[in-house]
């Protein structure tokens, strides 16, 4: 999953779906479902050709936090399947990828790097015990979130006492209440925060993202 713009794309060799992007920011998650479950066949090839890179960075975030190659991982908003590959290409083997888009998940199941995968709403409760990972990702889906203190606090319950959380958030979001919840979490012992990167290129070849929209990676450990 990718989070939404909101912009239009004038890149000539993508679909008329990833066009459309631009109205999904506010989106129901019914509307995001059928979305996403266009646009899944072509998803991929779209990002791909503008030069998406983020699933790659997460992967690579991820290695340099000592987990073990057979760590459990959750793929929080794993789309097709593009951030499950590349923790795949990283050497990770135990890998859970949840999304809302039926369809996005067959494409995922396709890659055979996932050992479970699930439909879930990232706005609701998680369907997994507490301490259920090792570390849990989130990249390019913290949009569609409503709820986002919620969803922190899900992950932090799913992952195991010194394990990793690792998301990306758009810099242009990245505004004062969005830092107040990630603090509040600090505040209360829930997590601390490891890393927090300076801004770093999103989807460099999108006509409305370009140098402009950019993103923050975050690395909190949980405790």
């Amino acid at each position: 999953m990718v989070d939404a713009s909101d912009g239009n794309t004038s890149h000539n060799s993508v679909s008329n779906t990833a066009s459309d992007l631009v109205n999904m920011t506010h989106a129901s998650p019914e509307a995001l479902a059928a979305y996403y479950d266009k646009w899944a066949t072509s998803y991929e090839k779209d990002l791909l050709a503008m030069g998406y890179q983020a699933p790659a960075r997460a992967a690579q975030i991820m290695t340099t936090q000592g987990l073990h190659a057979k760590s459990p991982i959750l793929d929080a908003g794993c789309g097709t399947g593009l951030t499950g590959l590349e923790l795949s290409n990283q050497g990770f083997s135990h890998i859970t990828g949840i999304d809302i888009s039926p369809e996005s998940l067959k494409q995922a199941k396709t890659k055979a790097c996932y050992q479970t995968l699930k439909i879930q709403n990232m706005n609701r409760q998680l369907d997994f015990a507490a301490n259920s990972f090792a570390a849990a990702q989130c990249i390019g889906a913290l949009t569609y979130v409503d709820n986002v203190e919620g969803l922190m606090r899900e992950f932090s319950r799913l992952v195991i006492t010194d394990g990793i959380i690792v998301f990306s958030h758009r810099v242009d979001l990245y505004d004062g209440d969005f830092s107040a919840t990630l603090q509040a979490l600090s505040d209360d012992g829930t997590w601390s925060l490891v890393d927090h990167s300076s801004p770093q290129p999103y989807i460099p070849d999108h006509a409305d993202f370009g140098d402009e929209k950019t993103i923050h990676y975050d690395i909190y450990r949980v405790h």
